[in-house]
């Protein structure tokens, strides 16, 4: 107090002590936003202090009288204004968006009306305000590399408020004149607003573990507006381009937060990146860099949903880039990372699975050419040299052949890229693709037959799985690999029944419970409830550490770790049991077959095209879809040599086949395509003909499966027409003269 006048008069040192008190009460409160903080005196610690506001207050003062340094290195922080969703504020630097939106509602408030927009106008323009707003509680917390605080259940209800298109709103323009208006139209400007300054924050913004100001970009990324075209280019672009600019640490960050997001938040978000995307793609035929810029933060929203799932991976599939785009030249663009930065082959989440194997393919036939060029080359200048992988069997003795000669190339792994031929010995058929589409399915059928004992069968799941006990057929497998490689490579949909976990471990992926599910339906049941038991898991279950299994009819053990026979299995370590026993049932069992099955299959078809593919996707690429629309290949069919779409016997034919049962239709197929499967796009994406083959008589239909063209005779009747074809599809297998 000032001795002359009575007024108070504050001391140099006060701003700075009111400013170390401020810092240790939001550490007290907030933390410092390290995960692993060791100081007992931060929220951020899991030792640290849970008090109410009046005792962090409290010990604030305490420790800023203390001459020991107590503060963290992240505390000592500014809360701006914030917008928050609640009724009432917790401090004076709370904006509660929920009240003055009610106060705003009621006619006539134009002073209400009036707070609410230059709140909303001075919040949502500033970054360092926006960062702030929207968290959990309605008051401030401090982000971590893991949470970003934000309460995305109160910042839909906001959004929701704030976009109302019909609720006029009284602002104070420019001119200090009062004026009419929209709160979306205030809404929407104050974001513009904040896009036209820098809001590119940087890493640590001063301090090691300040993520605060990436939260704004969180905000406006799931902000509904996005959807309307009309502020692509004042926000959208904007937003992109700033995302963009952050560095990888960031941007990560960003990812890591998503994964709090909700299910219809997180699905509006992907939709107004598709939605830009499929507008500039589709109506401006543009690929430019605001499309590569919104296809990078697709990416982000991608890996997020990687983490967690809330949109199906289809819902990431662009019908414009997959239709629209030049795959030839995106492909060269991909190759050739020199040449240009960006192909959306580096983005493949885009793509569907129809893409992707033309981009296979496309990868496949250059390899083919070269292989075929180099192989005319040195057939010039050293020798004969065939420019095909030819392979010539006995159907008595399929598995052997084959593995006779693909043995002998062990050494010449570029041939196995070479186009295949197969010449079935003592038959006449000439092999434009009919013939190796028959060999593929006869050599998976013996393969997978289980007198062969390469694989077990599980009734439930309806799959085949591995046999721990083939140790013996490592040449096998690393064939039924190879023979999968060939089958990709040369465009053939084979008949096989693995689980997803097949393809998830041909991908890299590590096997779980989950993926035990679709091997062992039974055992997986029995896991689960183990983990799930209530009760003295010692005592009830009386496990060690062992698996049991019969090899031979006679009973074994295996340790599931060192002495897993002496540890017994407890509620406290169940969970490990579990997962040692999936990894010991899906992986260690198993390793010498899967091995050399995977590394038959990569010899043939490894590289970065494959890595395109998810599980799932890679599983339609060799088994092709299982569902057969038969009407679907009605549409898309083309008729020759006098048929036309209506005539009686065309008419007739599509009678028969939508009556039959689904596997009289698998039977057609085959007979007609040389696979029972049908094109990963479906049976509308075929090509497929029926040509008139001489008036009515009693020859069966034939047909050319290298070309899917049935060769049908007039046949006098819908009777006659159902009986030849019918004795044509159960009597296909083999390759005579027609």
């Amino acid at each position: 107090v000032s001795p002359g006048n009575g007024t108070f008069a504050p001391s140099p040192d006060y701003e700075s002590c009111r400013s170390l008190i401020n810092s240790y009460f939001y550490q007290i409160t907030m933390g410092c936003g390290t995960i692993h903080c060791t100081n007992r005196n931060c929220f951020s610690s899991a030792d640290g202090p849970r008090l109410d506001p009046t005792s962090a207050a409290l010990l604030a003062v305490k420790l800023a009288q203390s001459t020991t340094h107590f503060l963290c290195a992240g505390a000592a922080i500014t809360i701006p204004e914030s917008l928050q969703w609640v009724d009432q504020p917790a401090s004076s630097d709370v904006v509660p968006l929920k009240r003055l939106l009610e106060a705003a509602s009621q006619r006539p408030n134009v002073q209400a009306q009036v707070e609410l927009a230059a709140a909303v106008q001075r919040t949502l323009s500033n970054p360092d305000c926006l960062s702030w707003s929207f968290l959990r509680h309605g008051r401030a917390c401090r982000a971590t590399e893991v949470s970003s605080g934000i309460d995305f259940e109160a910042l839909a209800l906001a959004y929701k408020g704030l976009l109302q298109p019909k609720t006029p709103l009284a602002i104070v323009n420019s001119d200090g004149e009062l004026t009419d208006t929209t709160l979306i139209h205030v809404t929407v400007s104050a974001l513009e607003a904040l896009f036209n300054g820098a809001i590119a924050p940087g890493l640590g913004c001063g301090t090691a573990h300040r993520f605060e100001p990436l939260r704004l970009f969180v905000v406006v990324l799931v902000f509904p507006g996005l959807m309307e075209p009309e502020y692509h280019s004042s926000i959208f672009k904007k937003l992109c381009a700033a995302i963009n600019a952050l560095s990888p640490p960031q941007r990560e960050t960003i990812q890591v937060w998503l994964q709090e997001c909700p299910r219809e938040l997180f699905r509006d978000a992907v939709v107004a990146f598709q939605q830009f995307i499929t507008i500039y793609v589709n109506e401006y035929r543009c690929i430019d860099d605001h499309v590569a810029s919104a296809t990078k933060v697709l990416g982000l929203l991608h890996r997020s949903n990687l983490a967690v799932e809330r949109v199906s991976y289809k819902e990431l599939y662009n019908d414009a880039i997959n239709e629209l785009v030049d795959f030839t030249e995106d492909f060269a663009r991909w190759k050739d990372t020199q040449r240009c930065s960006f192909s959306f082959c580096a983005h493949p989440f885009v793509l569907d699975p129809g893409t992707k194997s033309k981009l296979l393919q496309l990868d496949a036939n250059n390899q083919m050419r070269s292989q075929i060029r180099g192989a005319l080359f040195r057939s010039i200048f050293g020798g004969s040299e065939c420019p095909y992988l030819i392979l010539k069997v006995r159907r008595d003795n399929l598995i052997r052949d084959t593995l006779v000669q693909i043995s002998a190339l062990q050494h010449q792994h570029e041939d196995l890229k070479k186009p295949l031929k197969v010449i079935f010995k003592g038959e006449e058929g000439i092999d434009e693709g009919g013939v190796q589409k028959e060999f593929f399915q006869l050599i998976v059928r013996q393969m997978f037959d289980l007198n062969y004992g390469m694989f077990s069968y599980d009734e439930e799941a309806r799959s085949f799985w591995f046999s721990s006990t083939a140790l013996e057929n490592a040449r096998e497998f690393n064939l039924i690999g190879k023979v999968f490689g060939l089958a990709i490579y040369n465009s053939v949909i084979l008949d096989v029944h693995f689980p997803m976990v097949v393809y998830k471990k041909l991908m890299g992926a590590a096997p779980t419970l989950e993926d035990l599910r679709q091997v062992s339906p039974g055992l997986a049941r029995g896991l689960q409830t183990l983990l799930t038991f209530e009760g003295d898991v010692e005592d009830v279950y009386a496990r060690t550490f062992v698996v049991d299994y019969e090899e031979y009819g006679v009973m074994k053990s295996h340790p599931l770790k060192p002495d897993g026979d002496k540890i017994n299995v407890t509620e406290a370590n169940r969970k490990e049991y579990v997962e040692l026993y999936v990894r010991y049932l899906l992986q260690d069992s198993i390793t010498q077959q899967f091995s050399a099955f995977a590394d038959g299959f990569h010899q043939v078809c490894g590289g970065p095209a494959l890595r395109m593919f998810i599980p799932e996707e890679l599983e339609l690429l060799i088994c092709g879809s299982p569902s057969l629309d038969f009407h679907a290949l009605q549409e898309v069919t083309s008729t020759e040599d006098g048929y036309t779409r209506d005539h009686p016997v065309i008419s007739n034919f599509w009678s028969v086949v939508h009556s039959m049962s689904l596997e009289e239709k698998k039977k057609l197929l085959f007979f007609c395509t040389g696979s029972d499967r049908s094109p990963i796009k479906g049976l509308g994406s075929m090509t497929f003909v029926i040509s008139r083959n001489g008036p009515d008589s009693d020859r069966l239909p034939t047909a050319h499966t290298c070309f899917n063209h049935l060769l049908l005779p007039e046949y006098r009747d819908v009777d006659k027409l159902r009986k030849c074809l019918m004795t044509a599809i159960n009597n296909a297998e083999g390759f005579g003269l027609m």
